[in-house]
């Protein structure tokens, strides 16, 4: 188990590493805030990383430590961090310190890239988080039901009150997710309980910053798709003068009465679906979950 963990342990690592450490209340960087959490360590061993840290073995980095805990030089451990400041080196925040055991040394003694490594765990957290896992096909792509009456209804309204300088000009929100309903032909379902041979994955696209990584489906994609049910109860809603986040937005996608929301999905997320040419993850994932003893 970690040694120490904070408030935002539960936060995605982006750059995960065995190392020592070199100093204590020191930093790799002159102008870097220093106190008693700062310390430089020597990166012995990158576990997972994106591509831009993929090769800091090696080499000595910044790491402000997750709680008050004491540390010495020369101990060692496997730092679970977030980017924090780029310059003449790096300075990372940790989000736990895990101590080096044995049988966890072990493991990563294994030669595994460690972009590959991060790209799987984080396929994992996907498929876990999933409702339903299904392999299959792309058959059509269409406008969720209703659309086109509601679009006809809406400037019919917008037409009659503009007339009377009571309609505020412009879109309802800048991040306007521009609904699509792919219908999938299942050939398996991996996870999750699901006997139609259809299923419906409502999916952004927008090209808006919101939404530029959630998958955009075109007919013939075929691959695994992990989706995810919204959840359609109306929550006590407070007054506020707040944009719309993703996850309201994505929760109101379904929230429409001409919709059966009980065999509507949506997928967000660039790792909800994955090619069958593309190797590793959900592919090693499943095959893995079909290894396992049962009951």
């Amino acid at each position: 188990m970690p040694a120490s963990r904070s408030k935002t342990a539960q936060a995605d690592p982006t750059f995960v590493f065995k190392g020592r450490i070199k100093k204590v209340k020191s930093a790799t960087m002159k102008d870097l805030p220093v106190d008693a959490r700062t310390v430089v360590v020597t990166v012995n061993q990158v576990i997972e990383a994106p591509p831009a840290l993929a090769d800091y073995n090696g080499q000595d980095i910044t790491v402000q430590l997750s709680g008050r805990q004491q540390v010495r030089v020369g101990q060692e451990f496997i730092f679970h961090t977030t980017s924090w400041i780029f310059g003449e080196s790096i300075a990372v925040r940790s989000l736990a310190e895990e101590p080096v055991t044995g049988r966890r040394a072990a493991v990563l003694s294994a030669a595994v890239d460690p972009v590959e490594r991060r790209a799987q765990r984080q396929k994992r957290v996907q498929f876990d988080a999933a409702d339903l896992v299904v392999s299959g096909r792309v058959v059509a792509v269409r406008l969720p039901a209703g659309t086109t009456q509601r679009s006809r209804a809406l400037r019919s309204r917008t037409t009659s009150l503009a007339a009377s300088d009571r309609v505020p000009r412009g879109p309802v929100s800048e991040h306007d997710p521009k609904w699509r309903e792919a219908v999938v032909e299942v050939d398996e379902v991996h996870k999750g309980s699901h006997r139609k041979k259809q299923v419906v994955v409502r999916f952004p696209a927008s090209k808006d910053v919101m939404w530029y990584g959630a998958p955009k489906f075109h007919p013939g994609q075929q691959g695994f798709f992990m989706l995810h049910k919204p959840k359609t109860e109306k929550p006590k809603v407070k007054r506020s003068r707040k944009q719309p986040g993703r996850r309201d937005l994505a929760e109101s996608a379904v929230a429409e009465p001409e919709v059966e929301t009980s065999q509507t999905y949506v997928a967000l997320d660039s790792t909800d679906f994955q090619p069958y040419s593309e190797p590793g993850g959900v592919k090693t994932i499943i095959a893995s979950e079909s290894v396992k003893p049962k009951g």
